[in-house]
């Protein structure tokens, strides 16, 4: 009896034994089929248009546009795409050209359902603005209901970093006057904020006295929708450095804070100057950005001019020459300047450059202000000869001209008048005529003198027609 239930279950030992096996190979031939088929199952669907068309979708959402992908090329879990392109028609803010785009996705993105990409590469993107320039809230288009089971595949969308080789984006409204050109960026995007590193290439600013710049180096990041600048270090193609940070907020009603400082920056032109006389030099000074209103930019700041020189500019050369001429001092026509500085504010239209001051020591010292509204120039500056030359001025004119005497020099105010194409002011007005009635009140004296009394009235008034000749009728 003991051993036919040891038998039984020896034998109900050796069924279990047969059935645990037979479970175990059938858990491994599905493993292996599971390992053969799904990768294949998994290409094919990634490669379809099915998960092209959720792609696209989740890229237009991320890009603020409307757009599709081309034809996606996989090899295992890395795919290459020719680009992405937005529709022309769009509703975004940009219309977006991506092209040559690489890219890598975990392969466990069909166990917790989170499409990761650990890194993207893009060959080239260009920007162009699209139908609505300001950034506005995008919403999601919604999706027909073939596609919901599909993009309820995925919980979320993880990047980890953006590399691309080269961004083109022209001067636009859009874009505020920026532009860029053979950009480098690196991008590592969160659902809180981007951060950015941007290297060489060209920037484009709407700043005139800025110019274009050749970029060294750029950190900052983006909290949608406003783009936080922590440093950028620049050049121009002329070796000038530049520094820059700040922050800028695109709307309807841009907001724009920051600073900016530069050194050994070429003058735009080449020269600078108020009519009476021009400046030719590099400049170092710094900018501080307070907003962005309807028009332009406001702020305030300093210019300081390197290696500087007077030089004569438009409606100057004949009052440089007067000058030169008068006094016998041919540095009147062209001299280096020691000092030449001056405070500056701009808002839209209008630029006010104030605190002027250009001096060559021992020569002359002009201080003043200047004010631009559009295309029209008006101020006063304040010009000092040396002693000894604003004397000979002096006499010359009769004692009408560079009368007021303050350390070292003689000073005649100026009024500056006109447009910045044609600029003008009252210093050779007031020479000439000055010194056209001297001459003739000096002129008719000594004709009268050798002419005796009898004939002097016919000799002054010959005297007097030969100096209006030169000089013009004299004022009365």
């Amino acid at each position: 009896m003991f051993m036919e239930m040891g038998d039984f279950s020896s034998g109900k030992k050796n069924r279990l034994f047969w059935i645990l096996s037979g479970l175990a190979a059938g858990l491994l031939v599905l493993g292996v089929l599971t390992a053969v088929f799904l990768p294949l199952w998994v290409t094919r669907w990634l490669g379809g248009d099915q998960f092209r068309q959720l792609a696209s979708q989740q890229l237009s959402i991320l890009l603020k546009t409307e757009g599709e992908l081309q034809p996606l090329e996989w090899s295992s879990f890395t795919v290459f795409s020719g680009g992405f392109t937005s529709r022309p028609d769009s509703p975004g803010p940009w219309l977006w050209e991506v092209r040559e785009l690489r890219t890598e996705i975990s392969p466990r993105l069909l166990l917790d359902r989170i499409l990761r990409f650990p890194e993207i590469s893009i060959g080239e993107l260009s920007l162009t603005p699209g139908t609505q320039p300001t950034l506005v809230p995008f919403e999601k288009p919604a999706s027909v209901p073939a596609e919901k089971t599909s993009s309820d595949l995925f919980r979320d969308v993880q990047i980890g970093t953006v590399e691309i080789r080269s961004i083109q984006c022209k001067p636009s409204a859009a874009s505020a006057g920026w532009g860029v050109q053979g950009l480098q960026i690196s991008a590592q995007p969160s659902k809180q904020q981007t951060d950015f590193h941007l290297r060489g290439g060209e920037i484009m600013t709407p700043f005139s006295w800025l110019g274009n710049i050749q970029l060294g180096g750029a950190k900052g990041r983006y909290t949608d929708p406003t783009v936080f600048l922590t440093s950028l270090d620049a050049k121009s193609p002329a070796g000038g450095m530049l520094q820059l940070s700040g922050e800028y907020t695109p709307g309807p009603t841009p907001r724009a804070q920051g600073r900016a400082t530069w050194d050994g920056w070429s003058i735009p032109g080449g020269k600078i100057g108020v009519g009476l006389f021009d400046i030719s030099a590099r400049m170092s000074g710094e900018f501080v950005l307070q907003e962005i209103r309807q028009g332009g930019p406001v702020g305030q700041g300093q210019v300081r001019l390197v290696d500087a020189r007077l030089e004569p500019g438009p409606g100057s050369e004949t009052i440089l020459g007067l000058l030169a001429a008068l006094t016998g001092e041919p540095r009147l026509r062209g001299c280096p300047l020691n000092t030449a500085q001056a405070k500056w504010s701009m808002q839209p239209g209008l630029y006010d450059v104030s605190s002027i001051v250009a001096e060559a020591p021992g020569l002359l010292r002009a201080v003043g202000q200047v004010r631009i509204t559009g295309q029209s120039l008006s101020g006063q500056i304040l010009l000092g000869l040396e002693r000894n030359l604003g004397s000979k001025v002096n006499a010359l004119s009769g004692g009408e001209c560079f009368q007021r005497e303050e350390n070292g020099y003689l000073y005649e105010t100026i009024s500056l008048s006109g447009t910045l194409e044609n600029p003008q002011n009252d210093l050779k007005a007031k020479l000439t005529s000055a010194i056209a009635r001297t001459a003739v009140r000096t002129g008719a004296q000594i004709l009268e003198k050798a002419a005796g009394s009898q004939g002097g009235g016919d000799a002054a008034k010959a005297a007097g027609q030969i100096l209006n000749s030169l000089f013009g009728a004299p004022p009365r």
